[in-house]
């Protein structure tokens, strides 16, 4: 069981990326995005333990600092491996590597095992398609996301502490962005 730190979008973006997890699993490329209590969301960090309270008031004051911002999603892209990951890269701004760092900062105290593809100097955010893919599924997955309007321009209105399994996601504590919180979700 691991915990990950996650940034959701707004109503819009989210219906769009879960429209492509909807055509993934029709074509029987990858369904685990859309059945697995994933949400839509982009990952600032992994970890194979976490200190739920403390992380929590941390990330609490996080969110309370960053209102609501733009994101651009922008390409499709392939993580390669024994089984690879799809995902739509996104456009790095300023704000949301300003917010990854300080993240990283106020984190540190709370979780053990921070994976390493998160650390501020190998992190490449991303919102996933589609993972463990074999890679004779790669090419459709492709293909299906090709058909994806980019870019797409999305709104990020909230932090959440998920806890993951091998076959799951389920939310713990979602942080609405801005003081006061403004939350505007699915």
């Amino acid at each position: 069981m691991s915990f990950a730190v996650e940034l959701y979008f707004d109503p819009t973006t989210d219906a769009m990326v879960r429209q492509a997890w909807d055509y993934l699993a029709e074509a029987g490329v990858s369904a685990v995005m859309r059945e697995s209590g994933y949400r839509p969301h982009l990952t600032l960090a992994v970890s194979e333990s976490l200190d739920l309270d403390g992380a929590g008031m941390a990330l609490e004051g996080l969110a309370r600092r960053y209102p609501p911002f733009a994101l651009t999603l922008s390409s499709l892209g392939v993580f390669l491996a024994s089984e690879a990951t799809v995902f739509l890269g996104v456009t790095v701004t300023q704000t949301l590597l300003a917010l990854h760092a300080e993240f990283q900062a106020r984190i540190q105290p709370y979780a053990q095992g921070i994976w390493d593809y998160y650390r501020v100097d190998a992190w490449v955010p991303h919102c996933t398609l589609a993972f463990n893919l074999p890679p004779a599924r790669v090419p459709e997955a492709v293909a299906i996301g090709q058909q994806i309007p980019l870019p797409i321009r999305a709104q990020v209105v909230a932090l959440g502490i998920t806890v993951l399994s091998p076959a799951s996601s389920e939310l713990l504590r979602l942080f609405p962005l801005g003081d006061p919180p403004i939350l505007v979700m699915p």
